[in-house]
């Protein structure tokens, strides 16, 4: 044997404890950002500093720095140092679609999500919109529905209307979660959608239905755009799973 049991086991008390040290410089930095003690952009101190300041190792400041670059929370560039990054939904978004197009099941998992969100964010758009809001949302439909019609649709000419009611909801995380959501449609069932809006009569309907949940929201009417955004988009979810069903069928 290379070492005795005895120092096996204190190798192996050594290494959990350097874990536990780097695993706590990492939260103790998340709880900065989080805070916003820390803001996208701001530099960290020369590593030797850091950690003197934080009372470590630099060994285990290098592997906590590692971790948070890992996470998209900061970023080192060579002589320029560390500083946290900018994030975006982006940095979410790829993640996650990298996951459901491995998985296309887990798709509908995400229409799912989106019918419990937008129905949430059109009864609070209903009750909190102020007129330039409930400008906005019609001229979202407006457009969104004349897009549809002249067959504009390389990408999903819905998506302004639907972040129009969200940001009328007058809550940042809501809208976060909706623009999030929003690049999934487009990454993961682009072109199923656009081959629904293929059918006049669908964009039609459509067409019809946005103005239907608009004039809910501008009349203070939470149950009913609730009730008419429920059925606007679980009839798109009956489309695209027939849709589905027909390619895999193939």
């Amino acid at each position: 044997m290379l070492i005795s049991n005895g120092e096996t086991k204190m190798v192996e008390i050594v290494r959990k404890k350097r874990e536990r040290v780097y695993e706590q410089i990492v939260e103790q930095i998340q709880q900065l950002i989080r805070d916003k003690v820390l803001s996208p952009g701001d530099q960290l101190l020369p590593e030797r500093q850091l950690a003197e300041k934080l009372g470590v190792s630099r060994a285990a400041l290098r592997e906590a720095l590692t971790v948070l670059v890992s996470r998209g929370l900061i970023e080192v560039t060579p002589g320029g140092g560390a500083h946290v990054r900018e994030s975006s939904v982006q940095d979410l978004v790829d993640p996650l679609a990298a996951v459901m197009l491995k998985e296309r099941e887990n798709v509908f998992d995400l229409i799912e999500a989106r019918i419990i969100l937008e129905i949430g964010a059109v009864k609070l758009a209903a009750a909190r919109a102020d007129k330039g809001d409930l400008y906005e949302i019609r001229e979202a439909a407006l457009e969104s529905n004349e897009r549809m019609r002249s067959g504009n649709i390389a990408d999903d000419p819905d998506v302004d209307f639907h972040l129009a009611i969200a940001r009328a909801a007058h809550n940042p995380l809501l809208l976060n979660m909706m623009s999030m959501v929003s690049s999934l449609d487009r990454e993961l069932y682009g072109p199923s959608t656009r081959r629904i809006l293929e059918n006049p009569g669908r964009v039609e309907l459509f067409a019809e239905q946005n103005l239907a949940i608009c004039a809910a929201i501008q009349d203070r009417d939470a149950e009913l755009a609730g009730r008419l955004m429920s059925e606007h988009l679980s009839m798109t979810s009956e489309d695209l799973r027939r849709i589905y069903g027909e390619e895999s069928a193939r």
